[in-house]
């Protein structure tokens, strides 16, 4: 049964996807119906949600965050909720909406409505990332490489308008652009060289594509996907490999599991987290004592 006190907060991404202010309106009388109170609240900047999320669990002014948006807006209102104990709902209107596809958050909004007004969830832990732009939370992974240079590139305006197509033209813009340097990645303590490296809390990439065997989010640990060749059609080969599902199985891909990562050289290289460009090299990436309750 629905806690007749249960008030859910949401915290809307006006610039995730394309603008769906109706959908999260229908998503408050879902709510309701389900025997819940919820406002919504919209985001001005980046990082509002962040200050929003946080106000709101000092607050205590409800038992429930609902972020409407993509996995970088999730990431945003992670990052004050986290060990919180109030649950992180999902409305997923973002570009990929990868998380909620790893945790398979339903996408029709009565069922995701009642899933949250009905309490059931799922712990999962995110991981910390410490770039040239400082510290931050990620629920799904941390790109650095040539997809990272893709997020660097993306046009804001492209996105809000056309989604995940914004992605493919910069992703064939980049690939004549990226000079694919050779990074070194400290893995737990063990040094590696790779042209690119994903490290992910889940096992899905770019939405419902396969890039890891197993999922993480769970674990206090991560997947360390570590691409081995650089250039123009070893980036094209990997991604036909993604789209395929077989992308673990590359002879020059090595997956790894660990509890840290630290990439010190080359410096200056594009990062991304969730989706968002987030700074610059040299990063570290752990895990924090901080796990998140997601209404699932």
């Amino acid at each position: 049964m629905p806690d007749q006190n249960a008030k859910a907060i949401i915290i809307m991404n006006p610039t995730a996807g394309r603008r769906r202010m109706g959908r999260v309106v229908r998503f408050v009388r879902l709510l309701q119906q389900a025997g819940m109170q919820a406002q919504i609240v919209s985001t001005r900047y980046r990082g509002h949600a962040t200050v929003l999320a946080r106000m709101a669990v000092q607050e205590r002014a409800c038992t429930h965050i609902v972020a409407a948006g993509g996995d970088g807006t999730v990431a945003e209102v992670a990052e004050s909720m986290a060990g919180s104990g109030i649950m992180l709902g999902i409305l997923p209107v973002g570009t990929a909406n990868v998380l909620a596809r790893e945790l398979r958050v339903p996408f029709d909004d009565a069922s995701n409505a009642r899933n949250i007004a009905g309490g059931a969830c799922t712990v999962i832990w995110p991981g910390c990332l410490r770039s040239s732009e400082g510290a931050c939370l990620f629920v799904q992974m941390v790109g650095v490489g040539f997809d990272a240079h893709v997020v660097h590139a993306v046009s804001t305006r492209l996105k809000k308008a056309t989604g995940r197509a914004a992605y493919v033209l910069a992703t064939l813009g980049s690939l004549w652009k990226y000079t694919f340097p050779t990074m070194t990645v400290c893995v737990d303590g063990v040094s590696h060289t790779a042209a690119s490296v994903i490290v992910s809390k889940g096992a899905l990439y770019a939405g419902k594509y396969i890039l890891t065997p197993r999922s993480m989010q769970e674990s206090r640990q991560f997947s360390v996907v570590l691409f081995g060749a650089a250039g123009i059609g070893n980036s094209i080969r990997y991604a036909i490999a993604l789209l395929r599902g077989n992308l673990s199985r590359q002879k020059d891909v090595t997956i790894l599991t660990a509890k840290t990562v630290e990439i010190n050289t080359p410096r200056n290289m594009p990062v991304q987290s969730d989706g968002d460009a987030r700074g610059l090299t040299p990063i570290r990436i752990d895990m924090p004592d901080r796990a998140l309750r997601i209404a699932v």
